[in-house]
């Protein structure tokens, strides 16, 4: 049975995975008992509501806290469908291109390097502040093309964008926003009068059937880049070490087997899960599992437990498996139409800090605090004290 607080106050430790075991044993498909929507669990039920857009959209909202908001334009492309959708994404889409990432490749190694040479072995960190939330916002800042001493502030924004990520108050929340979209618009309009080869310039001067974005368009471009290019990879970072830290055995695969490592790129994805749900709205009445779901009804994708699911990764789906072999699709980028842009760039930021993890230390092991943010909507390890040997 689903809790009716849920989601709030089941995220203090992360994802609910007791919790989600139950859902998925309910069938998967069960309905809120306070909240006006249903609850999908599954691999197959959250995939195939990922990938079918004419039959589950997100431009009704997709958080909880939109279920009676209704908005003039999208705030984000997540909250478009096709064919708006496509258009919009075709727009970003050539920031992300594999040419792109390789010709990145070099400049995200010698951060990583750089942010582990301050950590030499026989010490605990905090991963968190040390590493993985700097090295994401550093590469943000690099494809942005703005100062990379600018990260901080990043931080500070995406923070107070992501509901929960961050103990701020609602003035806090709305002054650290207004402070992101003036800066990024103010970017915006220096690169038009002398574009560059960033993604500021891209968007700042591409044209959208014969007119150019506008900056309400602008900053929603450019705070999903913001926010999707750093918080769920952070979270994936830190919660990948810690995984490591956590099963020594794994780590010692990795460090024996360096090919295991974009297998292992791939678990730490599955078992960190960063994004915990979004809605979708049904457009017409479909069966989904057990359920019998109506037009206008809403279902929240919980990615965590789908992720999780042993229907599709076998009895050892709660085991963390650096050698897991590939199988069914990994949701923890969401799926179809809206997978994540930003996915290549953070299987790229894993593998190379992982490669250079098992070339300079011999072990990683829990040294201190860990804590999560209790976020329902993005989950992390807010601090993680690690000791490397």
């Amino acid at each position: 049975m689903i809790p009716k607080d849920f989601p709030d106050g089941h995220f203090k430790d992360g994802h609910p995975f007791e919790l989600y075991g139950r859902l998925r044993a309910e069938g998967g498909v069960v309905r809120h008992p306070e909240l006006p929507l249903w609850v999908v669990g599954t691999h197959a039920e959250v995939h195939q509501a990922a990938t079918d857009p004419a039959v589950f959209r997100s431009g009704d909202g997709i958080l909880i806290q939109e279920l009676d908001t209704t908005y003039a334009t999208p705030p984000t492309i997540m909250h478009t469908d096709p064919p708006g959708h496509t258009r919009y994404r075709a727009l970003v889409a050539p920031a992300f291109r594999p040419t792109v990432l390789r010709r990145l490749e070099s400049a995200v190694r010698d951060r990583v390097c750089t942010l582990l040479a301050g950590m030499p072995p026989g010490a605990g960190y905090d991963v968190v502040a040390r590493l993985s939330t700097p090295l994401p916002l550093q590469v943000i800042c690099l494809m942005l093309g703005i100062p990379e001493d600018d990260w901080p502030r990043f931080a500070q924004w995406s923070e107070a964008i992501v509901p929960g990520a961050a103990d701020l108050t609602d003035q806090q929340r709305d002054t650290l926003r207004m402070e992101a979209g003036i800066y990024l618009v103010e970017a915006a309009h220096r690169r038009r009068a002398d574009p560059r080869q960033d993604v500021i310039s891209q968007l700042a001067t591409v044209e959208l059937d014969g007119d150019r974005l506008t900056d309400t368009e602008l900053v929603m471009f450019l705070i999903q880049l913001l926010v999707a290019g750093n918080e769920t990879t952070r979270h994936a970072i830190s919660g990948g070490m810690l995984a490591l830290a956590e099963h020594p055995a794994e780590w010692a695969a990795l460090r024996s087997h360096p090919g295991l490592v974009p297998s292992a790129v791939e678990e730490i994805l599955r078992w960190t899960s960063p994004v915990v749900y979004f809605l979708r709205t049904a457009t017409r009445p479909v069966t989904v599992g057990p359920a019998e779901i109506s037009e206008g009804d809403r279902l929240m994708l919980l990615y965590g437990s789908a992720n999780r699911d042993s229907l599709a990764y076998g009895p050892a789906a709660d085991r963390f498996d650096v050698a897991r072999p590939g199988g069914p699709v990994n949701l923890a980028f969401g799926f179809g139409p809206h997978f994540c842009l930003g996915a290549a760039l953070a299987r790229m930021e894993l593998r190379i800090l992982l490669e250079e993890l098992v070339d300079r230390y011999s072990g990683l092991v829990p040294a201190g605090t860990t804590a999560y943010n209790g976020s329902t909507v993005v989950t992390g390890l807010r601090t993680c004290e690690l000791a490397f040997r």
